[in-house]
């Protein structure tokens, strides 16, 4: 698995789990184009979040009208 893990969902339920991971990429600017793919082309996702496993960091963003608006912490 890569560095930088991508999970997305409609409902985020805060639990975490297998099922709503998507894929992992090599660097946050691949994590970031996965994410945005997502957000376009999966119609019922809501939320995407890009977790580092190295750092733990954890950037969660919204989807609305099929883009990416980050939340704040």
């Amino acid at each position: 698995m890569n560095r930088f893990a991508i999970f997305s969902g409609t409902y985020n339920l805060l639990m975490g789990g297998a099922k709503d991971f998507k894929e992992s990429r090599p660097t946050k600017e691949a994590a970031i184009k996965g994410a945005q793919d997502i957000a376009k082309t999966e119609t019922f996702v809501r939320w995407v979040q890009i977790f580092d496993k190295k750092t733990e960091e954890l950037t969660t963003y919204s989807v609305v009208d099929g883009e990416l608006k980050k939340r704040e912490s």
